[in-house]
């Protein structure tokens, strides 16, 4: 009885070893059952959405859109892109630009440098010179209009009151004469004179004599030498002037070439003396003598209107004086309208 009292408890004694033993076993034989929770943290640690991914298939290029035949938009073609002004290049040649002078500047621009550039290019020759024909047609248009615009309204006409024809200027000139012996004549009674500057070493200098001798006879004013290196020139001995006084009054009128020719007005002591520049080098007799004229005159009238525009060495002229020189005024062409035909034929009737 002692005896099986003791073996029960050595079993009871075991019992514990063993079921943890069978836990153990148990728990090797079958696979550990996986928390839900704790997945789901240790994945969302570990970024498994991305990081976890297949790097092959990440990889996995797309193929590229194919667009449709219907959404797909006709190309412009050659002739239209250079028909306009923003795709237009030097390649297309020439382009009649139509009103629009931006467009016409550029084809220019472009083709002129494309020809300059361009070494031995027939073609890049071409295409400019289709530029020029129409430009040469335009300028003949524009010519034509002018000439025209010139004829029906008089008053854009110079040469109406300037007439440049051959028989036109002889006409002038017997006007003028008139009126230039006039201002020639008031010249002489205020004591006027011209004043020749030279060197005897200048070519020119002795070169103008002679036709410095004609305007003096032309214009009946005396001509004074005044030599910058004392030496006065042939035929000028008795009208000289030479030395300091000579050197100070050319620096004065800033005579740096010779020969130079000055038309000298004497004033009143209120208003001093004029000088007036009338040629510098080698100058013909008539432009000398319509120079004499035509710039006293604007001197003239540039004092009695108040206008100071001198300077250093210059006098005051006025240009702006352009009264008719031979014709005459008409009759206002401000008219309301035209005479009909009939006006015209019962105007002429016999």
């Amino acid at each position: 009885m002692r005896s099986s009292t003791l073996f029960l408890s050595f079993l009871l004694s075991l019992t514990p070893l063993y079921a943890a033993n069978a836990q153990s076993a148990s728990s090797a034989s079958k696979p550990e059952r996986e928390d839900p929770s704790r997945s789901l943290r240790e994945n969302a640690e570990r970024g498994w959405f991305f990081y976890e991914r297949n790097k092959e298939s990440s990889k996995k290029e797309v193929p590229p859109e194919v667009p449709s035949e219907a959404s797909k938009e006709p190309q412009p073609s050659k002739k239209e892109l250079c028909s306009k002004k923003e795709t237009w290049t030097a390649d297309c040649g020439f382009v009649d630009p139509g009103k629009d002078f931006e467009f016409q500047a550029k084809q220019r621009d472009a083709l002129l440098q494309a020809m300059s550039m361009s070494k031995n290019d027939p073609k890049a020759v071409e295409n400019f010179q289709y530029y020029m024909k129409w430009l040469m047609e335009r300028s003949i248009e524009v010519a034509n209009l002018w000439q025209y615009n010139l004829v029906q309204n008089p008053e854009l006409d110079a040469t109406v009151k300037t007439p440049i024809s051959t028989f036109g200027l002889k006409l002038m000139t017997e006007v003028r004469d008139d009126r230039e012996e006039s201002i020639l004549e008031a010249l002489k009674s205020e004591g006027a004179f011209l004043l020749y500057f030279s060197r005897y070493d200048c070519t020119f200098c002795h070169a103008m004599t002679s036709t410095l001798q004609s305007l003096e006879s032309r214009t009946g004013l005396e001509i004074w030498n005044a030599t910058l290196d004392g030496k006065c020139m042939p035929t000028y001995e008795k009208r000289c002037r030479a030395g300091d006084k000579a050197v100070a009054v050319a620096q004065a009128l800033q005579v740096s070439i010779v020969p130079t020719l000055f038309l000298y007005v004497p004033g009143a002591k209120s208003e001093g003396d004029t000088w007036i520049r009338i040629a510098t080098g080698v100058t013909d007799m008539n432009t000398m003598r319509g120079r004499v004229v035509s710039f006293f005159s604007a001197y003239r009238t540039a004092l009695l209107k108040g206008v100071a525009n001198g300077g250093p060495g210059r006098a005051p002229v006025d240009f702006s004086d352009n009264a008719p020189a031979g014709t005459a005024a008409g009759v206002p062409t401000s008219a309301p309208r035209l005479p009909t035909e009939e006006e015209i034929k019962k105007l002429f009737a016999q």
